[in-house]
């Protein structure tokens, strides 16, 4: 019963690992801007993600703040696009 406590923790953490070591690689080879909305995109995509998987519906308010998120993104990515068009492109090769 152990052993599967272990494993039934040790999946998300490898997971976690993982994910961490994805971060600093990303951090070292994006804008600040471009890792900011990568990252918030992840919220977005695990809340779709959710709820296919567990067929749970989302209440209207995380439906809203999911929305106000990702035009958020939006507004982000719009303003590092207009402040240097070279370095919007350069980010976006790089995704």
């Amino acid at each position: 019963d152990d052993q599967i406590d272990v494993l039934k923790a040790s999946i998300p953490a490898l997971i976690f690992l993982v994910q961490n070591n994805l971060q600093y690689i990303a951090v070292k080879n994006l804008h600040a801007a471009t890792y900011q909305v990568l990252y918030q995109v992840k919220i977005l995509t695990t809340a779709v993600v959710w709820v296919m998987v567990f067929r749970t519906p989302l209440g209207c308010k995380k439906w809203c703040a999911l929305c106000f998120l990702l035009s958020g993104i939006v507004v982000i990515q719009e303003t590092e696009m207009r402040s240097d068009p070279s370095k919007a492109a350069n980010s976006q090769v790089n995704i």
